[in-house]
This record gives structure tokens, C-alpha cells and sequence, in this order.
């Protein structure tokens, strides 16, 4: 049941091809064989999976989905559509703070096809100091991430890595919570008219209560 959950979590359609920023998670890892759906909504200021010959097309809207299967009590493997032929595989590690726990830092590593044009590599730092004393349910965290497109076709446009850091905080509970969170990157392109920092504003859903919700 569980694994057919984990799959149909990851077949929800959404709007376009984009590149993945959003981070939406704290360096706690999903429970082992516990599976987690979650929906990300992210606008990037800039687009980087086009082709030499595209003008530059401004802000992009993403509306991905995935799930997170644990692995056992420091680590957990993960999985997102992202728009129309992006999916990105993930592996999450916690390496400090006690197992399960928010307060701690964690290594997210991954990589996958964007569109039908370019490979996807990323790298993640996660830390968090834990739910806040004032606020139990608000659990701020934070980092930094690098990732690259490396083209496969033949008119790709090939950009530099993206090297930048993000903040957020994930609002509510463990089986449902959402996780607003804004990310700064530096990411370099050939292209005339596009600027070489790229905001990201997003939203992550997560939970096991978010699988009921879509009748899963």
C-alpha cells in the first residue's frame, strides 16, 4: 500500500518544464517506510532550461509534486515531477542532531532531466535550529545549495552551476505542514536581456495528511 502510494504521489500533472529550486524541507528525514507526498509551488525570476536561440521569458511559475520514502531513522530517498518531462531523484542524509529531530543539519544530493533539453545535478546543505521556544508548530531552516544543467540536445542553451542560499520555515505539523521559503541564486547566462541572479519565492505541501486529502 505504502509503495503504491509512493507512486501515484508522483503522477500528479503539472504546468511546465522548470528548474528545481525550492528546498521545503528541515534536515529532519522521513520515518523508515514511511512515504510523504508533498506539492511545491516555486517562481523563479529567471528561466535557464532554454535553447541558444529563446529570448529571455522573465518570471516562471512551477507547480511540481513528489513523495519521500525513509529509509531508516537518518535517511531518506525522494522523488518530484517537475512541470511537463522534469523528474528529480533525491537521496536526504542527516548528519547532526539527534534521528528524527529538526534541530541539526542534513546533505541532500540528486539529480535528474529537465525538459527534454538538459541533465540536472544539485548538492544541499539543510540546517535548522529547531521548532522556535515562542512558537512550537514554526520550525525555521536554512542553507545553501549549488546545482547545474548540463545540455543534451543539441541546441541547449549551457549555463553556468547556479551557487546560492535560501530561508525558510516549515508551519504545522509533521503529517501536514507548509513550508514557505525564498532562495538567492547566482547563476550566469550567455543570454542578452537576463539578469544573473535568480529569486525564488516558494510554497512546499507535506504530509501524510495530504495524501488523504488527494485521496490517496
Amino acid at each position: 500500500m505504502r509503495l503504491r502510494l509512493f507512486a501515484l504521489a508522483c503522477l500528479v500533472p503539472a504546468l511546465a518544464a522548470c528548474v528545481p529550486y525550492a528546498v521545503g524541507t528541515t534536515p529532519a528525514t522521513t520515518p523508515a517506510r514511511e512515504v510523504r507526498p508533498s506539492v511545491v509551488f516555486q517562481i523563479a525570476s529567471e528561466d535557464r532550461s532554454l535553447d541558444e536561440d529563446d529570448r529571455p521569458g522573465g518570471a516562471q511559475l512551477m507547480i511540481g509534486n513528489g513523495a519521500r520514502l525513509g529509509l531508516d531513522d537518518r535517511s531518506d530517498v525522494g522523488f518530484q515531477i517537475l512541470g511537463l518531462g522534469s523528474i528529480v531523484a533525491t537521496y536526504q542524509r542527516q548528519f547532526l542532531g539527534a534521528p528524527g529531530a529538526d534541530r541539526g543539519a542534513a546533505f541532500i544530493v540528486g539529480g535528474g532531466v529537465v525538459g527534454t533539453s538538459h541533465l540536472h545535478i544539485e548538492g544541499t546543505v539543510v540546517a535548522s535550529p529547531g521548532p522556535l521556544s515562542f512558537a512550537r508548530r514554526v520550525t525555521p531552516y536554512f542553507g545553501a545549495r549549488v546545482q547545474d544543467l548540463t545540455p543534451f540536445s543539441g541546441d541547449a542553451l549551457n549555463t553556468q552551476p547556479a551557487v546560492g542560499g535560501f530561508f525558510g520555515a516549515r508551519l504545522g505539523w509533521p503529517d501536514l505542514a507548509v513550508s514557505p521559503e525564498v532562495g538567492v541564486f547566482y547563476s550566469p547566462t550567455p543570454l542578452r536581456g537576463t539578469e544573473n541572479v535568480v529569486v525564488v519565492p516558494s510554497v512546499t505541501l507535506r504530509g501524510a495528511r495530504l495524501a488523504k486529502a488527494l485521496g490517496l
